[in-house]
């Protein structure tokens, strides 16, 4: 009987300690069609809108929300999940004044300084997920370079994708 009631209460330790493990370091999951990361040391956050050319060519956008509108825009040949190669000036960021007026511009010159990774993707609803990070290099009018980059890191993001021809 004693043997019964120690398997018993072995039992019930166990699920209350699996029950309790609560993971602290867990990333939340995204919404649909939205991406957060950090711009400098900035937590930048919003929209994303991802989609596929006729030629496999997959366009990412991440659209800041409220005061911080800026894009990025990204590149690549489009196979599923994987690590991409983003290619020179395949990569953009620009900011924007009031969401129309273009006032910085970036574009990525090294492309050892971009990571563009898709962790997975849903043929069936089309739903794709992935992270990013890139350094970006200004680009000034009259074609000068300014001596400032701008670090996008710890970029995850999560969208559908709509196919265009």
């Amino acid at each position: 009987m004693e043997h019964i009631r120690f398997q018993k209460l072995f039992i019930l330790s166990l699920l209350v300690i699996t029950g309790c493990n609560s993971d602290d370091n867990s990333i939340p999951p995204l919404q649909e069609n939205t991406f957060v990361a950090q711009k400098d040391e900035y937590l930048w956050e919003g929209t994303t809108e991802l989609q596929l050319t006729e030629n496999d060519t997959l366009v990412f956008l991440a659209v800041g929300k409220g005061l911080d509108n800026g894009v990025l825009m990204v590149k690549t040949k489009f196979k599923g999940v994987g690590t991409y190669t983003v290619e020179k000036e395949k990569a953009l960021y620009y900011d924007t004044l009031g969401g129309d007026a273009i006032v910085a511009q970036y574009t990525l010159q090294e492309q050892e300084k971009a990571t563009f990774v898709v962790e997975s993707h849903n043929e069936s609803n089309g739903t794709v997920s992935g992270n990013f990070a890139i350094e970006l290099f200004p680009k000034a009018q009259g074609g000068k370079s300014i001596e400032y980059f701008l670090k996008i890191t710890d970029g995850r993001f999560r969208g559908t994708l709509k196919e265009f021809p």
